[in-house]
């Protein structure tokens, strides 16, 4: 019988994590209240506090869902490249860029998501510890890492700011992509994503002393 109430309280949970990635994309963090969550997710109001403590905790632990599942998947893509025979700097990032890119592409679930994660840098509710300590800083180190190997010439240091740096790159693309085509209308999601690669790659070369292709 406990491990059936078990059961239960994890579907539970999961519904209500699921409604409320649902909403906060659709409708922001001040947008969406407990009472919409439990109804979407077809539970009592009182489910919210039971299980997770309200709404900024059930908030933390969707954000902390999401980005667990998309920082693994982005370790992973790491973890490939460095593994394959002769990993270059191109592979590296162009495998974490499509991936983050990808969702320009599609308006599905995924696209939300992202423009959520950009808007929580921006009008953050979460705490800064939770974000850069617990979720982002095993990833920019992983990477860090592999981009010094690769750039065998690169700081550790210098490595990590090239790391910032592309990632303020690629968030900019994802946060004002609609802004790119008004200006550039026949650009397509691959001819970006190549721009940011050879872009970035030439500024860690640069830094490590390589001569640019």
């Amino acid at each position: 019988m406990a491990s059936e109430d078990n059961r239960s309280d994890k579907d539970v949970q999961e519904r209500l994590l699921d409604a409320a990635e649902r909403l906060f994309c659709e409708c922001g963090f001040k947008g969406t209240s407990i009472r919409s969550i439990a109804a979407a997710a077809d539970c009592n109001i009182a489910s919210v506090n039971y299980y997770f403590g309200g709404k900024e905790k059930l908030y933390i632990e969707m954000f902390r869902r999401h980005m667990n599942r998309l920082l693994n998947e982005q370790i992973e893509n790491i973890q490939k490249v460095m593994n394959s025979d002769h990993p270059t700097l191109e592979q590296l990032l162009r495998s974490l860029v499509v991936s983050t890119l990808r969702t320009l592409n599609s308006d599905g679930g995924e696209r939300p998501l992202m423009k959520m994660m950009v808007r929580e840098i921006l009008d953050p509710h979460l705490k800064t510890a939770i974000v850069v300590d617990e979720l982002i800083g095993k990833f920019l180190t992983e990477l860090r890492n592999a981009i010094v190997k690769l750039c065998p010439g690169l700081k550790s240091e210098t490595g990590l700011l090239c790391v910032y740096f592309l990632d303020g790159i690629v968030l900019h693309a994802l946060l004002f992509s609609e802004y790119y085509h008004e200006h550039y209308p026949n650009l397509k999601v691959d001819e970006l994503i190549e721009h940011i690669v050879r872009f970035s790659t030439a500024g860690i070369r640069a830094y490590a002393g390589e001569k640019t292709k």
